[in-house]
């Protein structure tokens, strides 16, 4: 069994995606854009939505204002992963999470999604430091423990994350159910690609 859980957070531990796709349509129409036009929040296509944003600076910075203040009502856990968690801490594995998105952010995610689950490490993005894939984040914890690199599993949903492990020789697991593509799925070098939370227990 794996001793070291590193978990990637959005797409990941939780589905982040809507509440960013609704902030996206704030900005836009703040800036007399058309919107990205949908019918239901759980029709939209990951890819089909990165691919249609734009480049403007402006439009962005207005983006991550809306985010910022956006009551993230629709901000949740993937299903299982909240009882995934308990029964790893239970089994007294080490959890950690290191994540691209801003460290006071990623915090206060953390504390409101899973109160009851004693993260050893949070890990995000801070300016100057250097994101994912590069292997700075995530050394952060790493230089931290002395596990051997085949008691440690990065868990993630994309080609970033398995970057990620590649650049620092540990296992990954790639979930199916985030933003990735198959790309990530078909990948040679994840551990095991798994369609359901539970599945990290069996590794």
């Amino acid at each position: 069994m794996k001793k070291l859980y590193i978990f990637d957070f959005d797409g990941t531990l939780v589905n982040t995606f809507y509440d960013s796709v609704l902030a996206y349509n704030q900005a836009l129409a703040k800036h007399n854009r058309d919107i990205y036009e949908f019918e239901r929040l759980e029709d939209i296509d990951f890819e089909d939505f990165i691919n249609s944003m734009t480049h403007d600076e402006e439009v962005l910075k207005t983006y991550a204002i809306e985010y910022e203040n956006s009551p993230l009502k629709n901000t949740l856990a993937y299903p299982g992963i909240k009882e995934t968690l308990e029964k790893l801490q239970d089994d007294g594995c080490t959890l950690a999470i290191c994540s691209n998105r801003l460290q006071s952010q990623l915090e206060e995610l953390t504390r409101n999604i899973f109160p009851n689950i004693d993260f050893k490490y949070v890990v995000g993005y801070e300016m100057g430091s250097k994101a994912k894939p590069d292997p700075e984040m995530i050394n952060r914890i790493l230089d931290n423990e002395s596990y051997d690199n085949d008691e440690i599993v990065y868990i993630g949903d994309r080609c970033t994350d398995i970057q990620t492990a590649v650049n620092v020789d540990i296992d990954v697991v790639i979930v199916k159910w985030g933003q990735g593509n198959e790309d990530a799925f078909t990948n040679t070098y994840p551990l095991a690609i798994i369609d359901y939370a539970e599945k990290l227990l069996e590794l």
